[in-house]
């Protein structure tokens, strides 16, 4: 069975600041998860790389088994995405 959405060693680096680094898991359909963490732990960071606002610096968000690397953001909501 294929994931709703998968993260995999997703890492995103501000000038030296390291934000994420190897963030993997996956969604499948059905499920609900959640992300939680004080401020400044990289929830939003998350978000923008997953809806295709922020590029990752390392690895890949894979939608329905497709990845959305290179997608710009208004791409990736056509998918279903969106926050």
């Amino acid at each position: 069975m294929v994931s709703l959405i998968e993260i995999d060693n997703l890492c995103k680096e501000f000038g030296g600041l390291l934000a994420i680094t190897d963030l993997s898991f996956a969604v499948n359909k059905g499920l609900i998860k959640s992300v939680i963490g004080p401020n400044g732990a990289g929830k939003t960071t998350l978000f923008k790389m997953i809806t295709g606002i922020l590029e990752p610096t390392q690895g890949e968000t894979r939608f329905r088994g497709e990845s959305t690397k290179g997608l710009k953001p208004h791409q990736v909501s056509a998918l279903g995405i969106m926050r």
